[in-house]
């Protein structure tokens, strides 16, 4: 076991795999890989998330219209559902004494950076952090990186603009899609009406195109 310890997180196990056999780590354990100094774990995707209504307030439970809207002070994340398994070993990791560098391997981009801070987050890590940016997985493109690691704090920017994502998809889809539920409900209906920050205007898009096509007269 190394005094000094560098915890590497990916976003999927098959980059793990990959950064460990370029960086020649290779003692495979539960839920990570270790070697010289390296350990190196996966996240399998959205590994932590933001809280549901009923966390900030129980009467946020009740879906009713006289609770709209549903505004926490500050939001609050928890393990995805079907992931404490993998998060109990990546949380252990992370909380390690022995770690004394992180480096955000997920993927390069603004969904990859969340990823990452959610779980150094809700882990209450406290070791700095470097990145690994990539934009392929080859072996020359890992060693380039990783040569090339920067300061986490030079994608602060990027983290606030998917945190800013990820809570306006809570705070739009959520509260959206529990008022025209309870409308609904009050016309007879008993249908869930799911509403998104992204997935209304596209259907709304689709519907429009449709529309067109519909009405669409041949002209010679």
């Amino acid at each position: 076991m190394c005094d000094a310890m560098q915890l590497v997180v990916t976003e999927k196990p098959s980059v793990a795999r990959d950064i460990a056999r370029v960086l020649g780590v290779r003692g495979k354990q539960d839920g990570f890989i270790e070697g010289d100094g390296i350990r190196i774990t996966w996240c399998v995707g959205h590994l932590v998330e933001l809280q549901e209504p009923a966390h900030y307030d129980d009467r946020w439970k009740r879906w009713s219209f006289d609770m709209l809207p549903m505004v926490p002070e500050s939001f609050a994340l928890r393990p995805r559902k079907g992931s404490t398994d993998q998060w109990r070993g990546v949380k252990r990791l992370m909380r390690g004494s022995a770690v004394t560098e992180g480096v955000n391997a997920c993927d390069a981009g603004r969904e990859g950076e969340l990823i990452f801070r959610y779980a150094y987050d809700l882990a209450g890590c406290r070791a700095s952090v470097r990145r690994l940016w990539v934009s392929s997985l080859t072996d020359v493109a890992i060693r380039q990186g990783w040569a090339n690691l920067r300061d986490g704090r030079a994608y602060d920017a990027l983290a606030d603009a998917a945190r800013c994502r990820s809570e306006a998809d809570w705070l739009v889809g959520l509260n959206a899609t529990r008022a025209m539920t309870c409308l609904a409900r009050k016309a007879g209906s008993d249908e869930l009406l799911s509403v998104g920050r992204v997935q209304t205007p596209t259907l709304a898009m689709i519907v429009g195109r449709d529309v067109e096509i519909e009405a669409f007269v041949p002209e010679t």
